[in-house]
């Protein structure tokens, strides 16, 4: 069996359309405020652009772990 985990941040975007953006093995021990503080910077930046679109508020952040079991 193998475990994955990823990091994923939903964020709203100026268009009022979500964004959500993944990070595959995040760092044991990361915490909210930690991606809070980095998501923060990227809002306040501008520095995503989706179309016209950037985020303007950060809407969820959970690490996903999922897995897999191969059948035999």
């Amino acid at each position: 069996m193998s475990t994955k985990k990823q990091l994923r941040m939903t964020m709203t975007m100026s268009s009022g359309k979500e964004m959500t953006m993944s990070l595959a093995d995040p760092k044991d021990g990361l915490t909210k405020a930690e991606v809070t503080t980095c998501l923060q910077n990227v809002i306040d930046k501008k520095a995503i652009v989706a179309g016209e679109a950037y985020p303007v508020s950060i809407k969820d952040i959970a690490i996903q772990t999922v897995d897999t079991e191969k059948l035999s």
